[in-house]
């Protein structure tokens, strides 16, 4: 949207809000004198902290997740007023005495979002000389559309009290701020909050236009912590201000002059807030490295486990804004990571850049293994400056292995056998319950994927490390090592405790022997920004894909439904201010009817809305979840990453021999001759096999046909290809599979692209993931969270799947 138009919009808000205020009313009435100045600039479009409450109860909150305010005021020739401001998450409370005049106690509340926040504040004011009480309303709004410009109306003295005799009459404010350097946007949320205009106009009800006292004010911050106020007014009054910001607190200084340039009164605030200020005046006492502990299997969205399924797993992105945190953080002069068995190549492959660009910006990371190390501690620690390791860590299985049981003999002792069917030699998705051994294309296949991530590993680590390949080799060989056995290969710099690996990290920053350390999670930032506009929407399709809604309870795995990931691609391609959808996948397939619903309407909302569709691929995206990727208009994978397994698979258990054995008699009664293939009580004939063999090779013909079409390539060269063959991220980028090598990151990066968004804007990323399930469901799934994965996993009775078959892959 181009910013002439929005401009337009704009102003003929104001005006329109403007000419409603100044034609409320009929019966004429004096204005009102508003609050007095705190910090010298208030406005009813720009006061953004505790003191909102008293010049707009809608914009009080947004800067700060809680603030106190004290503040002390001098009135010329004789007189003080004391103050005490506070707000919190939105709720407001204040208190106000000046001497020998009236005691004030308010109370607000505020909500909302960016483009509209509503507010009120309750006043009860006793008056000094005569004792009277009077109780008042006043109601605000507050609208910033953009980074630079900012809507405030608030309607004073709704209820109009009597004080002492004299009745508080209803009195209209509209202010509009502006910030003129938030207009490049690639600089609209650094350099351009640091300049502010505003116009602000009051009118009683019933007045005439004419009548309204009009007020402009200025915020500069000329130096990072250095801000200077002032304000000027229609009848010649004068603020002149000064705030001098920390990190966690704030002096603020103001003097107003009449327009003889007399003094009126000065103030002397102090503000004490939770929320970091970016550009602020700190000491070296403020100085810090951050603290960020790892372990589990990370994913795209945090699963708690089940009690039938996997422990669950840990959510990557509130890892991405750490490190993001982190970087832009003037404060934290570096990171220790401390890592506890983390899993997941893929998603370690997308956090490796960011330690590099840590290390790139002067902010050392050091990796700390207190109890050992798996292959992905070593992998995501080798792009550290240093590496620590306790004397008791614990090397061993550092190798690779992967296990294929069959069960088709057991299966058979027990009188159950499996009827399967699927088309392509590598499709091995229930094989183990069939047959007996692993074919030559699932060798082929299993021991490419294990070359490939060996191989990366290996690659990746001996270079970062700067270590022989021969030397690394050996210490995966899968033998127990002792940590000095793993320091004086080169895969640990050092051993020690905690504190040494902060001695470490303290050394390499410049900060001490022991610097001072933060969890940046719990840290809480100042949004000094009017708004961050959300362009970008990211859809999280992760699970075993299923017909109806997605789910995870306490029995089973999370599963992608086709009804929510369908509602969630609506929503995100209908939203206005969306320009471009990525899709991350996270699914190794399921169900094919879920998986062929979920690519239509992925197709078909990229279609009706002309809006890019990007495709990002986590750990797996094979089998249905490649069928949702083909949707994109362009295709991102790691090299970690799993994918293709283009491919059929469908499975009917059978009890005829069980029912046998056990003199259970059946009796049977049709229609259709074909009917008793569905039965759990017969095995399948010839005929049944060859009717079962034609339904998958159908299927499979869709499947390539699909593919074909999705990804602009003939069906002859997606089949040579598919097969049920999985792919590794280099290998499917090689045969057309996907378009480039990269993460999330590298998705967003090409959606801000295709977008227009310059680069260095800040944006918000508009998240659509996994439905939150109920508090006692995640209180159960977090004990449950070390359960294991079931052996054997079956579908749905006569269910055709996409499915893939990753399991058994490291």
């Amino acid at each position: 949207m181009s910013r002439a138009p929005t401009f337009a919009r704009a102003l003929s808000r104001g005006t329109f809000a403007l000419t409603l205020i100044s034609s409320a009313g009929a019966a004429a009435a004096a204005v009102t004198e508003p609050a007095q100045p705190i910090y010298g600039h208030e406005s009813a479009a720009a006061a953004d902290g505790a003191n909102g409450f008293l010049f707009n109860p809608a914009s009080a909150g947004p800067r700060y997740p809680s603030e106190l305010i004290l503040s002390w005021t001098e009135l010329e020739p004789t007189g003080t007023i004391a103050r005490a401001l506070a707000s919190f998450q939105g709720f407001g409370f204040g208190f106000q005495h000046q001497n020998d005049n009236a005691t004030s106690v308010h109370l607000g509340l505020a909500g909302g979002d960016d483009r509209l926040r509503l507010g009120a504040t309750t006043t009860w004011t006793r008056s000094a000389p005569t004792g009277d009480r009077a109780l008042d309303l006043s109601l605000g709004a507050l609208s910033r559309p953009t980074p630079w410009l900012s809507l405030g109306a608030v309607a004073e003295h709704v209820a109009e009290p009597s004080l002492d005799g004299e009745r508080l009459d209803r009195t209209y404010a509209f202010g509009v701020g502006l910030r003129p350097l938030a207009f490049d946007r690639a600089r609209a949320h650094t350099l351009g909050t640091r300049f502010t205009l505003t116009a602000d106009a009051r009118l009683g009800e019933g007045q005439r236009r004419d009548d309204a006292r009009v007020r402009f004010g200025a915020e500069l911050e000329l130096l990072a912590g250095l801000v200077l106020r002032g304000a000027i007014e229609d009848r010649g009054g004068v603020q002149l201000g000064v705030g001098l910001l920390g990190s966690r607190a704030g002096y603020h200084g103001q003097s107003a002059y009449d327009r003889d340039r007399d003094r009126r009164h000065t103030t002397h605030s102090l503000s004490f807030h939770d929320g970091e200020d970016r550009t602020t005046f700190t000491g070296r006492g403020e100085r810090r490295v951050a603290v960020l502990r790892l372990g589990g299997t990370l994913g795209d969205e945090s699963t708690p486990g089940s009690l039938l399924g996997e422990g669950g797993t840990v959510a990557a992105g509130p890892i991405h804004e750490f490190l993001e945190r982190a970087l832009d953080d003037r404060l934290t002069h570096g990171v220790l990571l401390q890592l506890e068995g983390v899993i997941n190549l893929s998603q370690l492959e997308e956090l490796k850049p960011r330690i590099r660009r840590l290390r790139d910006a002067g902010k050392p990371v050091v990796a700390y293994f207190p109890y050992g190390a798996r292959r992905g501690d070593l992998y995501l620690a080798s792009a550290c400056d240093r590496i620590v390791a306790s004397e008791e860590a614990v090397f061993h299985a550092l190798g690779l292995r992967v296990e294929r049981r069959y069960y088709r003999k057991l299966l058979d002792e027990l009188g159950v056998r499996m009827d399967r069917t699927a088309y392509g030699p590598y499709k091995s998705f229930y094989a183990n319950l069939s047959t007996d051994s692993t074919n030559a294309a699932e060798r082929e296949e299993i021991e490419r994927i294990l070359d490939v991530v060996q191989e990366q590993f290996v690659s990746t680590v001996a270079t970062d490390r700067r270590m022989p390949r021969e030397r690394l080799l050996e210490l995966l060989d899968g033998r127990h090592w002792r940590v000095i056995d793993v320091q004086s290969a080169g895969l640990v710099d050092s051993i020690g405790d905690r504190a040494d690996a902060l001695r470490i990290l303290g050394e390499l920053t410049g900060l001490g022997d022991k610097p001072r350390t933060v969890r940046l999670s719990e840290v809480a930032e100042a949004q000094r920004a009017w708004t961050v506009a959300a362009p970008i929407a990211i859809v999280y399709a992760s699970g075993d894909m299923e017909t109806g809604r997605s789910e995870g309870g306490w029995f089973s795995d999370p599963t992608l439904g086709s009804e929510t990931l369908a509602r969630q691609l609506e929503d995100a391609f209908e939203d206005p201010d969306v320009k471009v959808v990525v899709l991350r996948i996270e699914s190794g397939g399921g169900a094919a009817v879920a998986a062929s619903l979920m690519h239509r309407a992925a197709e078909r909302l990229k279609r009706e809305h002309e809006k890019p569709l990007i495709v990002s691929m986590g750990r797996v995206a094979a089998s249905g979840g490649y069928l949702l990727a083909v949707a994109g208009d362009r295709i991102y994978a790691n090299r970690a990453t799993y994918t293709g397994s283009i491919g059929v698979v469908f499975l009917k258990p059978s009890l005829e021999k069980f029912y046998a054995r056990h003199d259970v008699r059946q009796d049977a009664f049709e229609r259709g001759r074909s009917m008793r293939g569905w039965s759990l009580g017969e095995d399948w004939d010839r005929a049944l096999q060859a009717s079962a063999d034609s339904a998958t090779w159908h299927a499979y013909r869709r499947f390539v046909s699909k593919v074909a079409a999705g990804r602009a390539r003939s069906e002859a060269e997606v089949d040579s290809v598919a097969k049920g063959r999985v792919w590794m991220g280099d290998d499917a980028l090689a045969r057309g599979l996907v378009d480039e090598i990269g993460g999330l990151e590298q998705a967003v990066a090409e959606a801000r692209r295709r977008a227009g968004i310059p680069a260095g804007e800040k944006i918000r990323l508009l998240r659509f993931g996994r439905p939150e399930p109920s508090f006692f469901q995640r209180l159960v799934g977090s004990a449950l969270r070390e359960s294991r994965r079931s052996p054997l996993r079956l579908p749905e009775p006569g269910a055709i799947y996409y499915w893939c078959d990753v399991e058994a892959t490291p």
